[in-house]
């Protein structure tokens, strides 16, 4: 009978199976590739980061610590006390109001800031007409570089007609639409990148606002205003914003309580018509233009009440004159509105260019903050 030999392992077989050297380098290699985009990414994000911090109010510190600090809840009181404006102090007499000369495209404009900040409901003395034959503000350079030379040593005579509501007596909402925007950022020096969308929507009662602002699939900066319309335009209900790494904030106008209280502070305040958030004033001038255009023109100034993330300022519009802005569709006229926000906000300076071909929509929006840093937004497309 044949008998099979035992079979005997070599010695070969005993040994621990080993990847080839090629294998061994590709995973490596994805190894390396991975943990440098991991860290490219979390560059990326570091340099994004401050562009959403351009859009925003003040703050940033003072909300860190609320947010960390614990103590004792105290006691709610049965009503909320209600916080009235300081009473404005009382306005120059003025001959002439120097009127706020429009500034070159690719400039940053710095309009007259007057010395006290306006105040919400503040009453003034209107400004006399210019006399007969005066160039207008835009008619000529020379006009411009007057008006300029005059606003920067006289910034507190520029005195507003009135406040909003009183001045305008229409509204037309401009139709619903979805708008984007390429967006651009200046700070420290350094150039940043975005894109930004507003949807506008509303039925002729209601209105609901929402917009965004990111960088890649990044979500820096979102908000939403909803509330209703009413004869002397937009009535904000609510204002949400949400910034990236940090907690939502709220702004609530109570109209049956009478008061505008904040999420993010004690802070309340009365009602008393008129008053917007940080994302309905923009519409709501559109909204003034669109419906009265007969009281825009160069030189015309008057106060706006607009409610931040914590407190409630007047803001001064002042409309600098007729200005064409380059579209990727085209040239297109717009007007040009400079705003100067209360002293209790970090922001310096809004310039806005509302295009009335293009249903008053915001074809352009500047920002600048006290500390220097800018940002600009220019519409590139419409849906409607």
């Amino acid at each position: 009978m044949f008998v099979r030999p035992a079979f005997r392992p070599s010695l070969r077989s005993l040994q621990p199976l080993r990847p080839s050297r090629g294998k061994l380098a590709m995973v490596l290699g994805f190894l390396l590739l991975t943990l440098a985009a991991h860290l490219a990414v979390i560059e990326w994000v570091r340099q994004e980061l401050p562009l959403v911090r351009l859009l925003g109010d003040d703050d940033e510190a003072e909300e860190s610590i609320v947010s960390i600090m614990l103590q004792p809840r105290p006691e709610p009181p049965l009503m909320p006390k209600v916080k009235e404006l300081p009473p404005p102090p009382p306005s120059p007499a003025t001959d002439k109001a120097a009127p706020v000369a429009a500034v070159p495209k690719n400039e940053l404009p710095v309009a007259a800031v007057p010395e006290t900040a306006p105040v919400p409901g503040e009453a003034v003395a209107e400004p006399k007409a210019a006399a007969a034959g005066e160039p207008a503000l835009a008619a000529s350079s020379e006009a411009g570089t007057d008006a300029q030379r005059a606003g920067a040593g006289a910034g507190a005579e520029t005195a507003p007609q009135t406040s909003a509501p009183a001045l305008f007596d229409k509204v037309s909402l401009p139709p619903p639409a979805e708008l984007k925007y390429d967006v651009v950022g200046l700070r420290n020096g350094k150039r940043i990148t975005g894109h930004g969308k507003i949807t506008w929507q509303h039925d002729g009662q209601r209105y609901t606002l929402s917009g965004e602002v990111g960088a890649l699939i990044f979500t820096l900066l979102s908000y939403k205003s909803t509330g209703d319309v009413g004869t002397i335009g937009l009535i904000p209900a609510i204002y949400a914003e949400k910034r990236i790494g940090r907690s939502q904030t709220n702004t609530h106008f109570q109209r049956d309580r009478n008061s505008i209280s904040f999420s993010a502070s004690t802070e309340v305040y009365p009602v008393k018509g008129g008053e917007q958030d940080r994302s309905s004033w923009i519409w709501q001038l559109a909204s003034l233009g669109r419906g009265d255009p007969e009281k825009f023109e160069a030189g015309l100034v008057f106060d706006i009440a607009v409610a931040g993330h914590k407190t409630l300022d007047g803001w001064r519009v002042y409309v600098n004159g007729r200005e064409n802005i380059g579209l990727p569709q085209g040239e297109v006229s717009t007007w040009r509105l400079s705003v100067i926000p209360g002293e209790n906000s970090f922001d310096k300076q809004f310039d806005l260019w509302l295009a009335p071909d293009r249903h008053w929509y915001p074809v352009m929006l500047r920002h600048m903050d006290k500390a220097g840093n800018s940002v600009e937004m220019l519409l590139t497309e419409v849906k409607q």
